[in-house]
């Protein structure tokens, strides 16, 4: 079975950390969004995982088409992540919905800008932490709002609600992860929460290398 693990932000009731059903192989905290913000959650719930020892952590920013990438960059990197440690995962941007229909159109207008600003971002983190970050979004996202753009050398995330693994949009040949409910519970169930579900799409050995982590050792 591949891993399984939840995404979490400020958004979301207080999550007992150690309570963690057993099967929970990583948890993504969101750090920032945009040029300034900075989820208030994060510290607590990136210090809690890390003392439980055998759940990876990894954080995300949520980007802001309108705003400067690189400081938006500098921001996610200003909580203090160190992406070489072990049970680290990458760095992740979320790409999605703005906050209203009318940014959501500047979008749809600006898409070579859009698009110019998300590689500057991942430009730049790579540059910073020596980590290809991995990109959130869902399919129609891509084709719809930002013309089919991918970026290929970064792992591709899909948010998709349902029963089957999602369809790849352009560019892409493969699903690294799957955030297969927004409604889910700690426990797995997907109704009835308000937890974001996920499967990562490889092998354990292969999220183990992802956090900077020996592979398992061969029985």
């Amino acid at each position: 079975m591949n891993p399984r693990g939840i995404d979490i932000s400020d958004q979301n009731s207080t999550i007992n950390i150690s309570a963690l059903p057993s099967d929970i192989a990583f948890v993504w905290m969101k750090t920032s969004e945009g040029e300034t913000f900075q989820d208030p959650t994060f510290q607590n719930y990136y210090h809690e995982v890390k003392a439980l020892g055998n759940v990876m952590r990894g954080a995300y920013h949520f980007f802001i088409f309108e705003d400067e990438p690189i400081a938006q960059a500098k921001n996610f990197l200003s909580r203090g992540v160190d992406f070489t440690l072990p049970g680290v995962l990458p760095p992740m941007l979320d790409l999605e919905n703005q906050s209203t229909d009318a940014k959501d159109q500047w979008v749809k207008d600006n898409a070579a800008e859009c698009v110019q600003k998300v590689t500057d971002w991942l430009n730049f983190v790579k540059q910073e932490t020596g980590k290809d970050a991995i990109i959130y979004t869902y399919k129609n996202y891509l084709i719809e709002y930002l013309d089919s753009a991918s970026w290929p050398n970064n792992g591709l995330w899909l948010a998709a609600y349902q029963t089957n693994p999602p369809g790849l949009p352009p560019g892409y040949t493969t699903v690294n992860w799957w955030q297969y409910s927004q409604f889910g519970q700690l426990d797995g169930t997907t109704t009835g929460g308000s937890i974001d579900l996920d499967w990562f799409m490889g092998t354990q050995e292969e999220l183990n290398a992802l956090a900077n982590m020996q592979p398992l050792a061969e029985g």
